[in-house]
């Protein structure tokens, strides 16, 4: 049954899409399914297989990105909000049609440096020109997942072995 969990990861393509889905059930009849994702792997022939399988029609050929840069920066400091955003900036000057992925780590409310926020807003600007998707991340929500993912590993570590 099509219900809003599911049109949170597909959406009813256009009905040239050889992929159904019992999921995909409405009124007992099977409706397209097209995935929303976008796959991104640096060799071609990778994303050609893909296409090319039994899940080749549940993504739309836009979707399938085979060259592309992906930078890691933070945006609280100066190398990284100010080094990083030039980077972006030469990549787009030398590479114009190869994408560019960023994914920034912006400083905690409670961050203690004070230049943060500046170095941030600053470097937003940047973002908007040069990159062409933008991956923000809170540095205490990764400082939390980084915690919870330690305290699972040490639970694991500590248990005898049968």
């Amino acid at each position: 049954m099509a219900d809003d969990s599911l049109s949170s990861f597909f959406e009813v393509g256009d009905g040239k899409s050889s992929v159904t889905s019992g999921l995909g059930l409405h009124g007992g009849q099977h409706m397209p399914l097209k995935a929303r994702a976008i796959v991104v792997d640096m060799e071609e022939g990778v994303i050609s297989e893909m296409l090319k399988g039994k899940l080749g029609g549940l993504f739309e050929q836009q979707q399938m990105l085979s060259d592309g840069f992906f930078l890691l920066h933070s945006l609280g400091g100066g190398t990284g909000s100010g080094l990083g955003t030039y980077l972006l900036s030469m990549l787009q000057d030398e590479f114009p049609g190869i994408l560019r992925f960023a994914c920034s780590v912006f400083p905690s409310d409670d961050d203690d440096v004070v230049t943060s926020p500046y170095n941030a807003l600053l470097a937003l600007q940047q973002l908007l020109e040069h990159a062409d998707c933008v991956l923000p991340l809170e540095n205490q929500a990764l400082q939390d997942i980084a915690t919870r993912l330690e305290a699972g590993r040490q639970r694991w570590k500590c248990r005898a072995p049968l």
